[in-house]
């Protein structure tokens, strides 16, 4: 069907007024009210960026559970517990082009001062992320990750009106871990 014969569907209509604009919600007052945030690596085909300064970088211990896609951070009196499964990550604010928000961490060097060529690499990828949309895209053959540029004139990020502590505790709702008796210690140490 060509535009012509769609127009004579819609009586007395020209389509093209009734073609809803990218951004229909904003003209609705829709609000969209964030209940979930990720805590992950960017997706390989996502365009995305980073917030940039050290308010919305957050450095802690996390608890990864790559099976169950989860990440969890615990509180410092738990930190000796399981000390051979977390790490110290330094967190960052990401946003992909749909405005979703996500935590973005990334493992801290080693006792050696040394960061493993993948970390870095992805460190180097966020700090192009403050300024340009960018995708990452593993490279096994030089054990980090190639950065691709968006080519557009893409709009900046449309940032969610919430501070960092806000952001973390929804990515952290229900993955925090405060007790030696939470289900997820208690499966670690063998004890259910």
């Amino acid at each position: 069907m060509n535009n012509e014969e769609g127009k004579k569907l819609v009586k007395g209509f020209d389509l093209n007024t009734l073609k809803l604009p990218q951004n229909f919600g904003d003209s609705l007052g829709v609000t969209k009210k964030i209940t979930r945030i990720p805590v992950r690596k960017p997706l390989k085909t996502d365009y995305f960026r980073v917030r940039s300064g050290e308010a919305w970088r957050y450095q802690t211990m996390i608890l990864e559970l790559k099976e169950e896609n989860e990440t969890y951070v615990l509180h410092p009196d738990l930190w000796n517990i399981i000390p051979e499964i977390i790490r110290p990550a330094a967190l960052f604010v990401g946003i992909d082009r749909r405005n979703n928000v996500f935590l973005i961490p990334v493992p801290l060097p080693g006792a050696d001062g040394k960061h493993n060529s993948w970390h870095q690499s992805l460190l180097e990828v966020l700090e192009m992320a403050k300024a340009h949309w960018v995708r990452s895209v593993s490279n096994k053959a030089v054990s980090g990750y190639d950065i691709l540029v968006a080519e557009g004139n893409l709009a900046e990020p449309d940032w969610p009106d919430l501070n960092f502590e806000e952001l973390f505790d929804i990515a952290f709702r229900q993955r925090f871990i405060d007790s030696q008796e939470h289900p997820v210690i208690m499966q670690l140490l063998g004890r259910s």
